[in-house]
């Protein structure tokens, strides 16, 4: 885990949630685009942008951690829907914020043009039964029976956020993540996932030209279908595979996960 990711940043700009919704960074509809790569990728990135964006701090943290608890039914519809690459796809879960200690049941949908619609409402953490507001909120947002859905992944990881000074754009850099579903934990400690997440139709920004200049690839890769893929191997994975050999690869030392 990159536990000197608040010090590489200490001297960008602060911005606190209120500002992040003042800058248009919230971006709850949005085009998003993820890189795999290792620490020291990271914080040669990050050195490139100091003088465009400033880092998101909640309770004066820079580091927040993040749990996550993902759903699907007994044949993993949500799952196998993005694994064959189905349009217009939906991820149903719980996202609990440890900086600030907000929890919330979210609809994540990739649209079949590429962008990602989220909703979501405030809850409690850990997960409980579903309140009439929540039930009504997956009636509205969730096209399928939320009845037959159950926990079956569970992520962490820790998250710094960077935000763009002059454009509706977040960069997030995710260390240290693990997968669990209660049986077995598999974990990434030398593994950095970056997110850039921008408005549909933004130009070239500082974090995009940035990457470019270090060769890096965009990648698909989601953190619900890595997990299932590594934990529950009866299900078909091979849509995944090449994201699970890079994972290996930039693992510390090059040896498989933990």
């Amino acid at each position: 885990m990159m536990r000197d990711l608040p010090c590489i940043v200490q001297d960008f700009e602060g911005i606190d949630l209120a500002g992040v919704v003042e800058t248009k960074a919230r971006l709850l509809f949005r085009v998003e685009s993820k890189y795999l790569m290792t620490a020291g990728e990271c914080r040669q990135l990050i050195g490139m942008m100091s003088d465009s964006y400033m880092v998101m701090e909640v309770h004066n943290t820079r580091m927040g951690g993040y749990r996550t608890c993902y759903y699907d039914d007994s044949t993993f519809t949500t799952y196998l829907q993005h694994h064959n690459g189905k349009a217009n796809r939906y991820k149903l879960r719980l996202r609990h914020y440890e900086s600030s200690g907000e929890t919330y049941l979210e609809v994540k949908k990739k649209t079949n043009k590429g962008s990602t619609e989220k909703w979501r409402i405030e809850t409690s953490w850990p997960p409980t039964g579903l309140t009439v507001e929540e039930e009504e909120f997956l009636e509205m947002a969730f096209p399928y029976d939320h009845h037959r859905f159950n926990p079956v992944l569970t992520t962490t990881y820790e998250r710094l956020t960077l935000v763009s000074k002059e454009f509706p754009e977040r960069v997030t850099f995710d260390t240290g993540i693990s997968f669990g579903n209660g049986q077995q934990n598999i974990s990434y400690p030398g593994i950095v996932i970056c997110e850039i997440k921008r408005e549909k139709g933004l130009r070239t920004t500082p974090a995009q030209s940035a990457i470019r200049s270090m060769g890096l690839q965009e990648r698909a890769f989601s953190k619900y279908c890595t997990g299932v893929s590594l934990l529950y191997d009866r299900l078909k994975h091979n849509r995944f595979k090449p994201n699970l050999r890079l994972l290996s690869r930039l693992s510390t030392g090059g040896n498989p996960a933990c």
